[in-house]
C-alpha cells in the first residue's frame, strides 16, 4: 500500500516538475530525490513512459540537452484534478470532522463521541 501511494505521489511530483520546466530524466530523478524518493534514472524511466502513454507527458529532443519531458494539456488537466484530490485529502486529515456540509459536522462529532464512550 505504501509503495502504491508513493508511486502515485511521484506521478504528481513528476507532472508538477515537467510543468515548471522541461526536464531530462536525470533532472526529474534528482528532483524526486530532493523530496525524499529513493529513485534513480532506471526507476524514473518507466514512470515517464507510463505518463507519456497516458498522454500526460511528451518528450522532445533539445540540442545540447537531449530528450526533455514536458506536460501536455491533458497532463495539466490531470495535474489540476490530482491537486483537488490531494487538497481534499489534506483537508480531511487535518479537519476530519469537517467537510463541505458543515451543518452535518455536529452530528458527526456526536456520533464520534458516542462511539468513543462505548
Amino acid at each position: 500500500m505504501k509503495r502504491q501511494f508513493l508511486g502515485l505521489l511521484a506521478r504528481v511530483y513528476v507532472m508538477q516538475f515537467a510543468m515548471e520546466v522541461p526536464a531530462t530524466v536525470a533532472m526529474l530523478a534528482e528532483m524526486l530525490m530532493e523530496y525524499g524518493f529513493q529513485v534513480d534514472i532506471g526507476t524514473v524511466r518507466p514512470l515517464l513512459r507510463a505518463l507519456q502513454m497516458e498522454g500526460y507527458l511528451e518528450s522532445v529532443l533539445r540540442d545540447g540537452i537531449g530528450r526533455v519531458y514536458q506536460l501536455t494539456e491533458q497532463g495539466r488537466e490531470e495535474l489540476a484534478s490530482s491537486r483537488v484530490r490531494i487538497d481534499e485529502l489534506y483537508r480531511r486529515l487535518h479537519n476530519p470532522l469537517l467537510d463541505d456540509d458543515s451543518a452535518a459536522a455536529p452530528a458527526r462529532l456526536a456520533k464520534v463521541a458516542a462511539t468513543a464512550n462505548s
